[in-house]
């Protein structure tokens, strides 16, 4: 008994210093762009991979080790909906259930869309487009399909963080060239750090499946969900390059000029 207690608490030891530990005992052997993104520990992380990438079940353990280890912290699943939220929030509870087999965790109840663990924790699915959102203090927030969601979600996510010095990731794939996810990653901004992987670095996605993909997709929603290009819709009349080169800053707008032109 005294040796099964000590295997244990060694397991939930080792998780603490190895959240790519933690993956592998659940049963998933990370490739190593999910151990690039467990591993990083960045205030700021944009997390661009395509389909078939593993992303939820990477973000879940992220999630699961950040609410285990860290006691009292708030963790925050937000997507465009709810349901979407709740994909990480339900991949994290599956994890913390096979992995408590094996090492000491925190016991850890459900309720609606809140996992309560037995140090303080808690992880919360909310959606992005909802104020509800805003009034929590967080460690961390995980802003899943970040590329779908709203120019307004930053503004009510990131002051959660202030006080606490906590962690912002969004992961997603391209949607469009639009938003404000897409300006973040090619901004060049030093306060993002951006991770990325190509569909040949993917061992999972075989090239008879990448084939099968191409034949069930339009070109564009292969080249969006697999190329991770920018693309604008084809509702679009205009490109946004075309848009962005007609712009200039040096132009005063009529109705500045007309206020100049009466204050004179």
């Amino acid at each position: 008994m005294r040796n099964e207690a000590e295997r244990r608490y060694l397991k939930a030891k080792e998780w603490k210093y190895d959240p790519v530990q933690m993956m592998r005992d659940v049963g998933f052997e990370p490739d190593p762009h999910q151990v690039e993104l467990l591993q990083c520990g960045a205030p700021q992380v944009l997390v661009c991979w395509p389909r078939q990438s593993g992303k939820s079940q990477t973000c879940a353990i992220a999630v699961l080790h950040q609410a285990c280890f860290e006691p009292g912290d708030v963790v925050i699943l937000a997507g465009e909906k709810e349901a979407q939220a709740m994909e990480v929030w339900e991949k994290a509870f599956e994890a913390h259930a096979i992995l408590s087999e094996l090492g000491d965790l925190p016991p850890v109840k459900r309720s609606n869309n809140v996992l309560k663990f037995g140090n303080g924790s808690r992880v919360l699915a909310l959606p992005s487009t909802v104020d509800s959102i805003r009034g929590y203090s967080a460690k961390l927030v995980l802003i899943d399909e970040a590329a779908f969601t709203g120019d307004d979600v930053l503004g009510k996510v990131t002051p959660m963080l202030s006080a606490t010095g906590g962690r912002l990731v969004c992961p997603s794939t391209p949607n469009g060239d639009r938003g404000w996810w897409r300006d973040a990653w090619k901004s060049g901004d030093p306060a993002w750090t951006r991770l990325t992987v190509s569909i040949d670095k993917l061992p999972r996605l075989t090239p008879a499946e990448i084939e099968r993909q191409k034949s069930i997709l339009t070109p564009n929603q292969f080249r969006q969900e697999f190329l991770l290009e920018f693309l604008d819709t084809d509702l679009q009349f205009y490109s946004t390059e075309t848009i962005e080169a007609a712009l200039c800053d040096e132009i005063v707008p009529l109705f500045e000029r007309s206020a100049l032109e009466e204050a004179a």
